[in-house]
């Protein structure tokens, strides 16, 4: 056998694109829109509780499993349908939901029907993720995915502070003006009101995207088992990415379900005093970190290792381990300036989630791993994260349990995810633009 015969077929041409930056503009406001809702909830629970009577294990299924229901049952079919139909279509059905569901919130009378209007707002919200970044791979090249996705990340984070923004601050102003806009209901009702309308204003714009053509596929409409086949194929590589996520989204979803609760039981402070602050830590935390992790995402990339793609995560993660104690701070500064350093890390640790597998998947591949991704990020996020503080928090008890039980889960489950990143970068495949070619839009 001649060596001719041995080597590799040449790779096709990676065509160049100009990255259209007006697509990727009105996905980061899709997805602002989308972490608004979805967070909204956060900074008046409690005032929700006390208005419907319900306990706080009631609490914690509205806000924990109504989310993560739709997100365990519908992404994995939405991930099939992004890889098989018109991804823009798709997109503008979820983001109608998510404002449907969410303007429905302000009229819930009972635990039922706030589960049940949550529900309707997760099924879009909880789901969107795998659509938006299909979409965004497919309008830039893969050494500029880092900072296409930067934009991206920052519209996120920027969209979960301003969940606790205008949650918390339209919240005490409405409290404070009655009369303002309906009369007799509640602040927290109109605050979901109001938000769910201007949600729904947003989904206009969606309608000015085209459908982009498909890079980087390894092969066409693949049937479902093969897909299954592939997916297995990849799960050292998957299964590593997959624990570094589970273990930080328990700390993520952790701090995102229960900072109010921790400011009002232990900080003696309310919606309307923290509602703002906290609102541009989350918001300073996601443009830092997001920064960092685009540039550091793209400058990665032409480090000569397997997976270095993966070690800005490996570091962010090692450095938020710490940061884990912000529920203990003796004060409030010292509790912003720690929780900042924690978010810092968790924009630069999501964004390195998301763009590795946009670079190293084929495009038939990403959707179905982000899904997976978003799967254990909102099911482990919610119920599982809550029905564990619910059973650490009779560990400790007293004023400043709820805080200890935050701290100790997020220092453990930082070191198993810091595991999780470190194995994914040693099973890390080959970057999909070197091994694929091109293939025309799917209708």
């Amino acid at each position: 056998m001649t060596t001719a015969s041995i080597e590799e077929p040449p790779q096709p041409p990676v065509l160049f694109r100009k990255t259209k930056w007006s697509v990727v503009w009105l996905l980061t406001m899709t997805l602002f829109s989308a972490l608004t809702v979805g967070g909204l909830l956060a900074p008046i629970q409690e005032a929700v509780k006390a208005d419907l009577g319900i306990n706080d294990f009631q609490l914690a299924m509205i806000v924990g499993t109504a989310t993560a229901i739709p997100a365990a049952i519908l992404s994995l079919p939405i991930a099939w349908m992004v890889d098989h139909y018109t991804r823009v279509k798709l997109l503008i059905v979820l983001a109608t939901l998510w404002a449907l569901g969410t303007i429905g919130t302000a009229f819930a009378q009972d635990f039922y029907g706030l589960f049940a209007a949550r529900l309707v707002a997760g099924v879009g919200a909880a789901t969107a993720f795998p659509v938006l970044v299909s979409l965004l791979a497919d309008v830039c090249m893969p050494e500029r995915r880092g900072r296409a996705m930067l934009l991206v990340s920052i519209g996120a984070w920027a969209g979960a502070a301003a969940a606790f923004a205008i949650g918390g601050t339209l919240y005490g102003w409405l409290e404070a003006n009655p009369s303002a806009f309906v009369a007799g209901m509640a602040p927290w009702r109109e605050s979901h009101l109001l938000v769910g309308i201007g949600a729904a204003v947003l989904v206009l714009p969606l309608f000015l995207i085209r459908e982009p053509v498909r890079h980087e596929v390894k092969e066409a409409n693949p049937g479902f088992v093969q897909s299954l086949k592939t997916f297995w194929g990849r799960r050292y590589f998957l299964g590593s990415l997959y624990v570094g996520n589970f273990a930080g989204s328990l700390a993520e979803g952790a701090a995102a379900l229960w900072i109010g609760s921790v400011l009002v039981r232990q900080y003696n402070q309310s919606p309307g005093e923290f509602g703002g602050w906290v609102g541009l830590v989350i918001l300073g935390g996601g443009i830092v970190g997001s920064i960092i992790g685009g540039l550091t995402v793209d400058a990665s990339q032409k480090l000569k290792m397997r997976g270095a793609i993966l070690l800005p995560a490996v570091i962010a993660t090692a450095l938020s381990i710490p940061a884990s104690a912000y529920p203990i701070m003796p004060n409030v500064t010292l509790f912003a300036w720690v929780l900042f350093a924690l978010l810092t890390g968790g924009a630069v640790v999501n964004l390195v989630n998301s763009a590795a597998i946009a670079v190293l998947l084929p495009n038939e591949e990403r959707a179905t791993s982000l899904a997976a991704l978003a799967i254990i990020g909102k099911f482990v996020g919610g119920p599982v994260t809550a029905a564990i503080i619910a059973w650490m928090a009779f560990l400790f008890e007293g004023p400043t349990g709820l805080g200890l039980t935050l701290t100790w889960l997020g220092v453990v489950t930082g070191f198993i995810s810091l595991i999780g990143y470190w194995a994914a970068m040693r099973f890390a495949p080959q970057p999909a633009a070197e091994v694929t070619g091109e293939a025309e839009p799917v209708s």
